[in-house]
């Protein structure tokens, strides 16, 4: 008797196992669609330079789609557009200006580089939500007299992360003076 209400038991729960299964899959997929979830693969380059996605991470929100954009406003600017469902969540640059020009000053042009709690370590002023590096060896006839400068701005709410953003930076600028861009004189 003990074995037939065994048997029954674990003919019942069969049943149960893949309903609980579909249960906990569907809870996720609406947590997913509820923007609580990424769902997209993070890039892995700004403007064609290279970046650990586990740096970049920490800078962009949930959600279903993501988008990359380049541009170039205006010479000697080239920008990348980093948008979560069509929210612009980073945006990195590389910029030439004159040569000597002091990290602040360029920190400054970027409002998402929060001065009042950045910190500098060389080549790099940062904060969590933003940060500049200057390049070096970076040389073009079209810009004589100026050096190359990287920056990173964190458009996304409520994400802030100073450490990551310094790493960021860095790998970002290394990439950047490796590029076609950046060539030794």
């Amino acid at each position: 008797m003990k074995n037939s209400s065994a048997g029954r038991l674990t003919r019942a729960l069969r049943g149960v196992v893949p309903v609980a299964t579909a249960v906990v899959v569907a809870s996720v997929l609406t947590s997913c669609s509820n923007g609580e979830e990424r769902e997209y693969a993070v890039p892995t380059s700004l403007c064609g330079a290279k970046v650990q996605a586990d740096l970049l991470s920490p800078f962009l929100p949930p959600g279903a789609k993501v988008s990359v954009k380049d541009s170039t406003p205006v010479d000697g600017t080239k920008r990348c557009n980093v948008s979560v469902d069509g929210k612009l969540a980073v945006v990195a640059s590389r910029e030439w200006w004159q040569k000597d020009e002091r990290i602040t000053k360029v920190a400054f042009a970027h409002a998402h580089v929060e001065l009042d709690t950045s910190e500098s370590s060389g080549n790099y002023l940062y904060s969590g939500t933003g940060a500049v590096g200057r390049t070096e060896g970076c040389t073009d006839p079209a810009f004589k007299g100026q050096s190359m400068f990287t920056a990173i701005q964190v458009y996304a709410s409520d994400l802030d992360d100073a450490k990551s953003m310094k790493g960021l930076i860095a790998e970002y600028t290394a990439s950047v003076e490796k590029s076609a861009e950046c060539t030794d004189a």
